[in-house]
């Protein structure tokens, strides 16, 4: 068989796979890809050695149990940074884990694991003994986006936060697989944050979020770091062409001190934010400082109120 009719079958059963659940790649020359490429009904198990598949997650919706499924073959150490952690059944499988000698170890982002529908999550693994840390910029700024779990054999990793939104509603991609060489990549990379975030335990980070009541817009610069409810008239709601959200309190953004920002993936959630042009909003959450200004991310319609 020619090297053409071979590299065109590899594209058609690729384009195939590329349209289903998941796939399968095989190792070898371009035959044997041919041969081993598969297109399985997505399965609840540890991935075999070998094997990477990727799942979209509204072909089953069970993202939640691939996940559980990677941590109960865990047999000595589970690593994990996830930015919304909602799940019980996951923080179960995680405290079950710990129960049987397995060490864990995790990062959560800090706003998240201390909000009201993190701040559950979070107490469970501290009190099953489990360390969790939170990141802490030197700014302020900057979330904790990453979404990966490494054992001694395999990951997962992607788009897939432990909610059940992620699980159910939205579009969502999940890569599960045991090569040597990215499994000991993402494996470094936690276990460096691991390291660096050391001693800024989750405990002390929720801590830390308690609200320092309202505040006015102007004064937000002198708050960066605090957790407080900004209060102000919005001038605009600013979509930008990534379809990010910018709330503005001043005519000139370039020079307002404050600003609120949604990010894309967060932002469909709060729907159509220029009605509220004119009116007095209260934004709530972590007051951080980009470019030299201040402002609040919000990822929660909770955050946002119009009164």
């Amino acid at each position: 068989m020619n090297q053409k009719l071979i590299r065109s079958i590899v594209a058609l059963v690729l384009a195939l796979a590329a349209g289903s659940t998941g796939y399968s790649l095989g190792i070898g020359n371009a035959l044997g890809q041919v041969a081993s490429v598969a297109i399985p009904a997505q399965t609840v198990t540890a991935p075999e050695a070998g094997s990477t598949r990727i799942i979209y997650s509204l072909d089953q919706k069970q993202n939640d149990k691939e996940i559980i499924a990677l941590i109960d073959a865990a047999k000595t150490h589970i690593y994990f940074a996830i930015y919304t952690f909602t799940l019980p059944s996951i923080a179960d499988a995680l405290v079950a884990a710990k129960k049987r000698g397995v060490l864990v170890r995790g990062i959560i982002d800090s706003e998240q694991s201390s909000n009201s529908y993190g701040a559950p999550i979070t107490k469970k693994l501290l009190d099953a003994g489990i360390p969790i840390v939170v990141e802490k910029h030197a700014t302020g700024n900057g979330i904790m986006h990453i979404k990966t779990l490494v054992t001694e054999s395999a990951y997962a990793t992607g788009s897939y936060n432990w909610t059940k939104s992620a699980t159910t509603i939205n579009d969502e991609v999940l890569e599960i697989g045991t090569d040597p060489a990215l499994r000991q990549a993402y494996e470094n990379i936690l276990k460096k944050l691991l390291d660096a975030y050391q001693g800024n335990s989750a405990a002390a980070g929720a801590a830390a979020s308690v609200s320092i009541g309202i505040i006015d817009y102007t004064d937000a610069p002198k708050h960066i770091g605090e957790t407080a409810s900004v209060r102000g008239t919005l001038v605009e709601a600013y979509t930008s062409a990534s379809g990010t959200v910018f709330l503005d309190f001043c005519k000139s953004y370039k020079t307002c001190p404050f600003s609120g920002v949604i990010f894309a993936d967060d932002a469909k959630a709060f729907g159509d934010l220029s009605r509220l042009a004119g009116q007095t909003v209260t934004l709530t959450g972590k007051i951080s400082s980009y470019q030299g200004k201040a402002e609040i991310v919000l990822s929660d319609q909770s955050q946002l109120i119009n009164k």
